[in-house]
Formats: structure tokens, sequence, C-alpha cells
């Protein structure tokens, strides 16, 4: 009886084994399976994580494009004149041209009847996708400034900043100036014709001016703004101090 079960018993064990190694060797390749699908998550999750910090970061960099500004004048209000019945009478005012880094390139001074100060420009701006981008011709509103006037002059008698047609004392002779003159040269067809503005990737083109009431003895910063227009900003005694262009005597 034991004779004839041997042979079976030793199958069932040689069954059992191969069962076990088997098994073993089925547990480990799906271990390392689990290992490599890990590996493989987790380098798509670091590629996707390198992605995103990009896309973010182009984000903020179109943001902060879009949102850059710089400045273009200092205006100091230097005296006034008023009559017996504290009237201003005129305001006498020096106008600080600066470069985009904030150098002096030129001063003038300028007197105008009353108190309220009238900054004249033409101004083109491109679309907000061009700004974004940083598109060297199109990736900041173009502002040419004309002349200064008050509430009580005309326009037509404004006192000249710059002369209509060239280009600012502050732009450099590089082919971004070449552009810059074609524009001006083309400025009302710009203004007025949807075809050609839309060919240049203008997204408006017209003539604006920022005034202000003024008093003697305040500063402000006539401030561009990469995807807008022009701003006129009062600078606080604090902030004047810390002024790039130092007073020259006139």
């Amino acid at each position: 009886m034991s004779v004839a079960t041997a042979p079976t018993f030793g199958s069932l064990m040689r069954i059992l084994l191969l069962t076990i190694v088997f098994g073993g060797v089925v547990a480990v390749t799906i271990w390392y399976g689990i290992l490599d699908r890990e590996r493989a998550l987790r380098a798509e999750i670091t590629m996707l994580e390198q992605k995103m910090d990009a896309e973010i970061e182009t984000r903020d960099a179109m943001i902060e494009r879009l949102g850059r500004t710089s400045r273009m004048a200092r205006i100091e209000i230097l005296d006034q004149k008023s009559d017996l019945g504290n009237e201003v009478l005129s305001t006498d005012l020096r106008f600080i041209e600066v470069d985009e880094q904030g150098a002096e390139l030129g001063r003038r001074t300028f007197t105008i009847p009353g108190d309220v100060l009238f900054i004249d420009a033409w101004t083109v701006r491109f679309d907000h996708e061009q700004v974004a981008q940083g598109d060297p011709f199109a990736g900041r509103s173009l502002i040419l400034l004309r002349r200064i006037y008050s509430d009580r002059m005309s326009p037509l008698e404004g006192l000249p900043i710059d002369t209509p047609g060239g280009v600012p004392d502050g732009y450099a002779l590089s082919e971004e100036a070449r552009f810059e003159r074609a524009v001006w040269r083309g400025f009302w067809k710009l203004a007025t014709d949807a075809g050609e503005a839309r060919r240049l990737g203008v997204r408006v083109a017209q003539g604006e001016a920022v005034y202000k009431p003024v008093r003697s003895g305040q500063i402000f910063d006539l401030i561009a703004e990469a995807s807008g227009g022009l701003t006129m900003m009062p600078i606080s005694d604090e902030d004047s101090t810390l002024a790039v262009v130092e007073p020259l005597s006139d």
C-alpha cells in the first residue's frame, strides 16, 4: 500500500514545489512591474510638474510684460504767480525727459497760464498678445509727446515737446526706431484705417491728453504703460528723494 502511494506523494511534492517557485517568480515579476510602473509614473509626474512650472513662468512673464511701465519724464512745478484774490495766473514748470534706465536726456522750462497742466501725446497700442509675448517691435505702447498747455489755452497754442513725425529723444537709432518712425509718419492712417491698423497689429491709435491741477513744489512722473496709455503720477516727498535725475541749474 505504501509502495503504491509513494510516487503520488512525490508528484504532489514536486507540483507543490513548482507551484511555489512559479508563484515566487510571478510575485517577483509583479513586484518589479509595480516598481517600474511606479518609476514611470514618478517620471511622468516630474515631467508634468516641470511643464506646469514652465507654463506658469511663461504666464507670469506675460502678465509682467502686460503690466510693465516705464518713466518717460519727470515734471517739477517750480513756481506759480497769483493775483490778489489768490487765483493762479501762471505756472512755471521743468520738464525732464529720461530714458528707459532713468538717465536724463534733456530738460526744458515752460510757463503756462493758470494751474491746470495738460500733456498731449499720440499713442499707439498694440494687441495684448503681442505685448504679452514681448514682440521686439510691438511689445509696448508707443507714445510721442507733443505739447504742453493749460485749460486757458487752445491746444493749437500748446508749447511743443517733440516734433510730430519724428522719433523722440529717448529712442535709440535702431530697427525699432525705424519701425517707430514709420508708425509716426502714418499715424493718422493707423488711427482711421482699420485694415492698416490690423496689418501692423495696432489695437488703437489716437491722440490723448492727461491733465491735472498742480501747485508749486509738486513733482510728477509721466508714466507709459506697456499695453495702455499715458499716466501722470504724483510723487511723494519720500519718493522724490530717490529721483535718478539730479537737479541742474537752468
